[in-house]
């Protein structure tokens, strides 16, 4: 395999650990402020008026930034049923190929209309309707950087299944 589909695939693997540090990140954020959102209200009879909100773009955050690492280490749920029954060929090459850039268009697709939103909610100023007044483009912008890492995870694959590197499922992860 050429080295510079390896060194993509490679930087493509370390972008998507990096995200996924970050949804664990977040993920531990959110179990610190339920935390402190139990302590507050058991005994000090307040709240902190945020935890709703704010776990609610956490787990919208953490589950885009997770998916391109998902990918990279064969966690994503994908056909497995039609897929053994392929083999490792060439077939089965093909068809992940074209799962890739299905998915590729899709997740474009989706990312125009995430995208345009975030710009327009960061020209209008737009904030949430909480005591937090969160400006809404931050986890919008969290989102996109999520979708953009599992596209630059599905080029990644693709181009290694192009030049014969091994599928997800012959290895777990590729690093």
């Amino acid at each position: 395999m050429p080295k510079i589909i390896e060194a993509v695939y490679r930087a493509s693997a370390a972008l998507s650990l990096v995200a996924g540090w970050l949804a664990a990140l977040i993920m531990l954020g959110m179990t610190l402020h339920i935390l402190a959102e139990i302590v507050l209200r058991s005994f000090f009879a307040t709240s902190t008026h945020l935890v709703e909100e704010y776990v609610g773009y956490g787990l919208m955050t953490m589950i885009f930034l997770g998916l391109g690492h998902a990918l990279e280490r064969g966690n994503l749920i994908r056909v497995d049923l039609v897929l053994a029954r392929l083999g490792a060929g060439a077939l089965r090459r093909g068809v992940e190929i074209a799962i890739c850039i299905a998915s590729l268009c899709a997740l474009a697709f989706i990312l125009n209309y995430v995208w345009f939103s975030m710009v327009r909610r960061y020209e209008m100023g737009t904030v949430s309707m909480t005591l937090a007044a969160t400006p809404l483009w931050i986890p919008e912008a969290i989102v996109v950087a999520g979708m953009i890492v599992l596209g630059i995870q599905l080029v990644a694959y693709a181009l290694r299944l192009t030049a014969g590197g091994p599928l997800i499922d012959d290895r777990q992860s590729f690093d």
